[in-house]
């Protein structure tokens, strides 16, 4: 989750029932990032937090005892007995008619907490980390025999043992922010009780393991709406809904928890590594994304594709250049699921080309073939679809979900913009709108072009014409923050691409770029629609997203014979990624130095660059997984273990050891990132 807020103010995030207002369910907030929000979207979802009016959760505000008292009696599943404590009071400073005492009183019944001793509670004191650890411990069921005589020593040391306060660092007697007590309930949850359960169990009459989370707010097959959709045990599954899941978690696997009624009351997920990418090329070995990296697939494979489990055997040929789709790893670092996603469509974009099929007839048409694209035209129809023949050359509008809206003559060829996913005689181009158009092209297409952003005509039925975008640059700068391109106005949904040199285009968001202005000489394509919003920008890297991080590996390659012998400098880029591409580059760059690389389709390296060293890092340096040392974490970072040779992710580096170095691309105020980061 990226965030470019982190560029300017790296925080965490909380919100509670008393203090907050309630935003609408399912939204992921605003101001949080990384390991921070993964925890404040599931005890969101958890009915446990909840957000501000304005998107937020004010991260790095304090948190009072009374206000602690309630996230944990919520975090214990005890919220439905709070009313058995109301109206009573214990302490003199906490008075029964107060929002506060039910939860205070059952805290302290429970002993969880404890007042001053002069018959004060001190609710609107700050809780302290000391104090917030020990309610924590508590609810594990941890006793002062278990821990220790002396508070808060014991208890501090105790919660750094289980693990609860990685990434806070904050001293006993310091206050906690609100997105530090996410992250300490956060794991609390998933931490075990003394009884040898995880806390989380405690909030479900049932869980469901191993499920992946497809959509928050699906229709089910009997029509139901706005259900929570799943994938476990080989099926898809819907559930209605006892609390709202944040749609943040969607493509995530966990556990889904269930309340008495089979409801889902939320989802929770678990810490294996996930990966989405665009399918460059596929073929029954694999599959290559847009940046090269190879993904060596087996065949008994588990792919969840049009929501049926398959093996990769008998479907891999039914996945497309251009699809997305979700890797999951098991625990040992292999593929072991699939998830192709459904594509998506850009509302209101446009396809010009021959009229060439329709299916089952042009009674009632079903489909619709347009540049080699089946389209499918609604139960109720489209508008103009009928006035259309076989043959014509038409305009056709799509709707958000990719279905024709309506069919009109070309009189003028609406513009089509696109990647090249295959060059050759029949190449495919992923238009920017979502839909894939193919046909034969009266002259073999470059495959050094594939990657790249190309202009996309049709003079004929089956016939399609590409050539390279025109790159004629800016003459305005990029104000992100507001949207503008000049006096010009960026479109809802504009599309923007990245790219270094003449590498593959990578498609980023506005939220990707950490700088609040991008200079003109940055911008080396502008597009915009009829209605003159800009809908198109292609930058030149600007946001480092296109380059492959790790350790740059120097190799030679050679070729030839007799006096036309020649030797290559080449290099390759060592990470977690498995398959990296190999490129020829004539740019020097230290064997075993840790860098990017950014390549292209020739094989070549358009750029590459090392990147700065940062050493004497700690655990206590790191603002949980959204920065270090000031310094925003790139959600892709790679993790290097230097004592075992492996790369590994930062939650077990942490775990491993608290000598760090990092290393990152640019300073923060040009929208720098920490790409790797060495466990040493």
């Amino acid at each position: 989750m990226k965030n470019r807020i982190l560029a300017m103010l790296m925080a965490a995030a909380l919100c509670l029932g008393a203090a907050a207002v309630t935003v609408p369910a399912g939204q992921a907030f605003s101001d949080v990032s990384g390991d921070v929000a993964e925890a404040v979207e599931v005890l969101s979802g958890l009915g446990i937090v909840s957000g501000y009016s304005d998107g937020g959760y004010h991260p790095g505000d304090s948190l009072t005892r009374a206000q602690f008292c309630k996230l944990a009696v919520l975090a214990e599943g005890h919220g439905d007995q709070v009313k058995n404590s109301a109206y009573k009071t214990l302490f003199s400073d906490v008075p029964a008619t107060g929002w506060a005492a039910p939860y205070v009183n059952l805290a302290y019944e429970e002993s969880m907490v404890a007042g001053y001793g002069n018959g004060l509670f001190g609710p609107d004191d700050a809780v302290s980390c000391g104090q917030a650890v020990t309610i924590v411990l508590r609810l594990l069921g941890y006793t002062t025999a278990d821990v220790g005589p002396f508070w808060p020593e014991d208890y501090m040391a105790k919660g750094t043992e289980l693990g609860l306060l990685s990434g806070i660092g904050k001293s006993a007697g310091e206050g906690l922010t609100r997105g530090e007590a996410a992250l300490l309930l956060y794991r609390a949850l998933k931490a075990d009780t003394t009884q040898g359960r995880a806390l989380y169990e405690g909030l479900a009459a049932a869980t469901v393991e191993n499920a992946v989370l497809l959509d928050t707010s699906a229709t089910a097959g009997d029509g139901t709406a706005d259900t929570v959709k799943i994938y476990a045990d080989g099926a898809v599954s819907y559930y209605v809904k006892a609390n709202e899941p944040s749609a943040a978690l969607a493509g995530t696997r966990g556990t889904l928890l269930l309340n008495r009624s089979g409801a889902a009351a939320g989802f929770l997920p678990e810490d294996g590594a996930v990966r989405t990418l665009t399918v460059a090329a596929v073929d029954a070995a694999g599959i290559q994304d847009a940046n090269g990296n190879t993904f060596s697939l087996t065949n008994g494979l588990a792919v969840l594709l049009d929501d049926e489990k398959q093996t990769w055997a008998d479907c891999w040929y039914d996945i497309r250049k251009g699809d997305t789709v979700t890797v999951f790893y098991s625990a040992a670092g292999t593929v072991d699921l699939l998830w192709v996603r459904a594509r998506a469509a850009v509302a209101g974009s446009t396809i010009t080309g021959y009229y060439e099929d329709v299916s089952p007839n042009t009674t009632a048409p079903g489909t619709i073939t347009v540049l080699g694209a089946v389209l499918t035209v609604p139960e109720d129809g489209a508008e103009g679809l009928s006035d259309a023949a076989l043959g014509d050359k038409i305009t056709v509008t799509l709707d958000g979900s990719g279905e024709v809206a309506a069919v009109s003559p070309a009189s003028s060829a609406a513009r089509m913009v696109g990647v090249l996913k295959s060059g050759g005689a029949s190449p495919q181009v992923e238009l920017t709108g979502g839909v894939t158009v193919s046909g034969k092209s009266t002259g073999a297409v470059s495959a050094e072009l594939v990657g790249s952003l190309v202009k996309v005509g049709s003079s004929a039925a089956g016939k399609i014409s590409v050539s390279g975008l025109s790159y004629s640059g800016a003459s305005a700068a990029l104000d992100v923050k507001n949207g503008t391109l000049g006096d010009r106005a960026l479109a809802e949904q504009v599309k923007i691409y990245e790219r270094v040199g003449t590498s593959p285009v990578t498609e980023i968001t506005l939220d990707d770029i950490l700088v609040d202005t991008v200079a003109a000489a940055s911008i080396e394509y502008v597009g915009t629609g009829a209605d003159g919003a800009v809908d198109l920008l292609v930058l030149s890297d600007v946001t480092g997203t296109c380059y492959d991080y790790g350790i740059l590996e120097k190799g030679e390659q050679s070729g030839g014979s007799g006096e036309m012998k020649y030797t290559n400098i080449t290099v390759q880029v060592e990470n977690g990624s498995q398959g990296n591409t190999t490129y020829i580059t004539g740019i020097s760059f230290r064997d075993g130095a840790v860098g990017g690389v950014a390549g292209t389709a020739a094989g070549k390296a358009a750029k590459v660059m090392t990147l700065t060293e940062l050493v004497g890092i700690t655990r206590a340096d790191f603002d949980g997984g959204d920065s270090v040392a000031g310094i925003p974490i790139s959600g892709d970072v790679q993790v290097y273990n230097a004592a075992t040779g492996k790369w590994t992710t930062l939650s077990a580096a942490k775990a491993f050891t608290d000598d760090f170095a990092v290393y990152y691309d640019r300073t923060p105020e040009t929208g720098g990132q920490v790409r790797v980061i060495f466990a040493l």
